[in-house]
């Protein structure tokens, strides 16, 4: 797992680095089919997308931007425990597979299943750079900070043929809170809807983008 986790790290690391110019240069052996401001997908050349008609979806690992706990902890006087962590890593996490398991079954298209076999693609998705306003989602409390944005996130993607371990496609996507600038109290509740809908947009995007490889771009 970690040796996969340190892959993928490897792959987004100069595959982000190559995204930073207007005129971004796809992985070898690998073709742009979208790129736009926050968001870009490669796919491999030599892959018949109509061959793939199952997903094996794996849960995203969670990674927070950079000082974002100490940011927290000095923007709202108080603690952030570990545990509160692992709580908004779930909950997170979670909302992202429930979005997609919501949107293949309302789309069609693709089945999801748990074994690998022929026609079958391992859709690795990963968190990072998660950045929440976690006051209002650890605590119940009703009195909390009014930002106008209850978040943010980018959600990295690598596509793996489930039997040869053939990398099928990468993808990145930057998501925010799209009701930005509606100042409204940070509790659990604003908090979920934002992140369940920035996961909803993520797999709409998505799932653009793979019927886009199956027509061929």
């Amino acid at each position: 797992m970690y040796r996969l986790f340190a892959f993928t790290t490897l792959i987004f690391s100069t595959f982000l680095l190559s995204c930073a110019g207007p005129a971004p240069v796809p992985e070898p052996g690998m073709e742009v089919i979208h790129h736009g401001h926050g968001e870009e997908m490669q796919v491999a050349t030599d892959v018949d997308w109509n061959n793939y008609t199952k997903i094996i979806l794996q849960t995203a690992p969670v990674e927070f931007r950079e000082n974002w706990r100490s940011d927290q902890e000095r923007l709202h006087g108080r603690t952030i425990r570990d545990e509160d962590i692992k709580r908004i890593e779930d909950a997170v996490a979670g909302q992202l597979t429930k979005a997609m398991y919501r949107a293949l079954s309302e789309r069609g298209g693709y089945e999801l299943t748990s074994e690998s076999g022929v026609g079958v693609m391992h859709l690795m998705p990963n968190i990072v750079d998660l950045d929440v306003q976690a006051a209002g989602w650890v605590q119940n409390s009703i009195l909390e900070s009014l930002p106008d944005s209850r978040g943010s996130m980018t959600v990295e993607l690598v596509v793996r043929d489930s039997v040869s371990d053939k990398l099928l496609a990468v993808a990145w996507q930057q998501q925010s809170d799209p009701r930005g600038g509606d100042m409204e109290m940070t509790i659990s509740v604003s908090n979920a809807s934002a992140f369940r809908l920035m996961s909803q947009n993520w797999a709409d995007w998505l799932l653009k983008q793979l019927d886009k490889a199956r027509s061929g771009g």
